[in-house]
C-alpha cells in the first residue's frame, strides 16, 4: 500500500514539471522590457511611454513660432503644450540652467519650511480638496485648489524666495507664491508631483509692460491638454467681503477663505465667489502666447530657451523671401516671422543645408533638452 502511494506521487510530481517547465522557460525568454510591460504599469506623464504623444509634441514645437526675449529664443507656453510632461525633467546629459537651478533650491526651501510649519486651517483645505478629487475627479480638485488660493490678496514686493504657504497665508505674495501655494495644496492633497509643474514665462519683448511670470500647469488624466494655473494680478478691485474693514484687506487671506479655515463655510463656496478659478486648457489661458522659459517642480528643471541668432547670414532675396536669414551657434537656421509683431522667431526650413545637417525636429529636440 505505501509502494503504491510513492508511486502515485512520483506521477503527480512529473505532470506538475511536464506541465509548468515549458511556462518558466518561456517567459525567462521573453525580452526585459517586455516581462515588463506585462505587469502593472503606473507609468507617469514624465515616462516615454507615451511615443506617439512625444513625436507629436516634438512636430509641434518644431513648426511653432519662438520668442525673442530678452536675447534667448523662447517656444510660446500653448507651442510646448503637454512636451513639458513627456520630457523628463531629471536628466544626467543636461545641463540646468543657473536660473533653473535657482528656482528648484528656491522650491525645495519652501517644502522644507512647509513640512515643519503649515497655516491654521491648511489640512481643512487638504482634505477638502482630497474629497473632491474622490467625490468629482481630479479636475474638480484642481479647479477647487486653484479657487482656494488665490482668496489670498495679491500683494506686489517679494524678496526673491519662494514663500511657503504659512508666510504666503500671513503676508500674501506674489505670482511665484500662489503657485506654490496650488503645488503644495494638490501635492498634499495626493495629486502626483510628476503631473505638476511649474512654469516659468518670460517678457514677451523689451518694449512691453510685461515682466516674468511663474503659474502652475496640472496634467489631468484623460484631458486633451493640461490646465493652467494662474494667479490674480494687482488687485484692482476689492471683494464685496473686504470693503467692511479696509484695514484687514490689505494682506492675507480673503474673509471667505478665513471663515473656510476656521471651519465656518465649506471649500467649494470659493466656486461661488466674485473672484472664481483662474484655471483654463492650456491653448485657452491668459498666457498661452507667453514665451516659456523653464519648467520644473521639487525632482527638477528644464530649460526651454537658447541664445538668439546673431548678425544676418545672408539678406532676403527680393520677391522670394520676406524675411533676412539668421543662423545661431548651433548651426540652425532662424528668420524673422513677418506675421506678428518683431522680434519673433521661427526656425526656417533651408533646403541648401538640409542634407547636410539633421533634420529640424532633431535639431529642436536639442532646443527643448538645453
Amino acid at each position: 500500500m505505501q509502494l503504491n502511494r510513492l508511486r502515485l506521487c512520483l506521477l503527480q510530481c512529473l505532470f506538475v514539471a511536464a506541465v509548468l517547465l515549458p511556462a518558466v522557460a518561456s517567459a525567462a525568454s521573453l525580452p526585459v522590457a517586455q516581462r515588463l510591460a506585462s505587469g502593472p504599469n503606473d507609468a507617469s506623464p514624465g515616462d516615454s511611454a507615451t511615443p506617439r504623444a512625444l513625436k507629436a509634441g516634438i512636430e509641434r514645437l518644431r513648426a511653432g513660432t519662438w520668442w525673442e526675449a530678452n536675447r534667448k529664443i523662447r517656444p510660446e507656453l500653448a507651442q510646448v503644450g503637454d512636451l513639458m510632461f513627456l520630457l523628463p525633467l531629471a536628466d544626467r546629459n543636461l545641463e540646468p540652467s543657473s536660473d533653473a537651478i535657482g528656482r528648484v533650491q528656491r522650491l525645495r526651501e519652501a517644502l522644507r519650511s512647509h513640512l515643519t510649519r503649515e497655516p491654521a486651517g491648511w489640512g481643512r483645505l487638504v482634505a477638502q480638496v482630497r474629497a473632491e478629487r474622490v467625490k468629482a475627479g481630479d479636475a474638480s480638485a484642481v479647479l477647487l485648489a486653484d479657487a482656494l488660493v488665490n482668496e489670498v490678496r495679491y500683494r506686489d514686493g517679494t524678496d526673491g524666495s519662494y514663500y511657503a504657504p504659512a508666510r504666503f497665508f500671513a503676508e500674501s505674495g506674489v505670482c511665484k507664491d500662489f503657485a506654490v501655494a496650488k503645488y503644495l495644496l494638490l501635492r498634499d492633497a495626493g495629486f502626483d508631483v510628476a503631473r505638476l509643474r511649474l512654469v516659468s514665462l518670460a517678457p514677451r519683448y523689451n518694449n512691453t509692460p510685461d515682466d516674468w511670470h511663474v503659474i502652475l500647469v496640472v496634467q489631468i488624466d484623460g484631458a486633451s491638454e493640461p490646465l493652467a494655473l494662474d494667479s490674480p494680478g494687482a488687485p484692482s478691485a476689492r471683494r464685496a467681503s473686504d470693503t467692511a474693514n479696509e484695514a484687514s484687506a490689505s494682506s492675507g487671506p480673503s474673509a471667505l477663505l478665513g471663515a473656510i479655515l476656521a471651519g465656518r463655510e465649506p471649500a467649494n463656496a470659493v466656486l461661488r465667489a466674485p473672484a472664481g478659478p483662474l484655471a483654463a486648457p492650456l491653448s485657452q489661458s491668459g498666457q498661452a502666447r507667453r514665451p516659456l522659459a523653464t519648467v520644473f517642480n521639487e525632482q527638477g528643471s528644464r530649460s526651454f530657451e537658447r541664445a538668439a541668432p546673431g548678425a544676418p547670414r545672408r539678406a532676403a532675396v527680393a520677391g522670394r523671401r520676406a524675411n533676412a536669414m539668421y543662423v545661431d551657434e548651433m548651426g540652425e537656421s532662424w528668420k524673422v516671422d513677418g506675421s506678428a509683431t518683431f522680434p519673433k522667431w521661427r526656425v526656417a526650413v533651408d533646403e541648401a543645408d538640409a542634407p547636410a545637417k539633421p533634420r529640424a525636429a532633431a535639431g529642436l529636440i536639442r532646443v527643448a533638452a538645453r
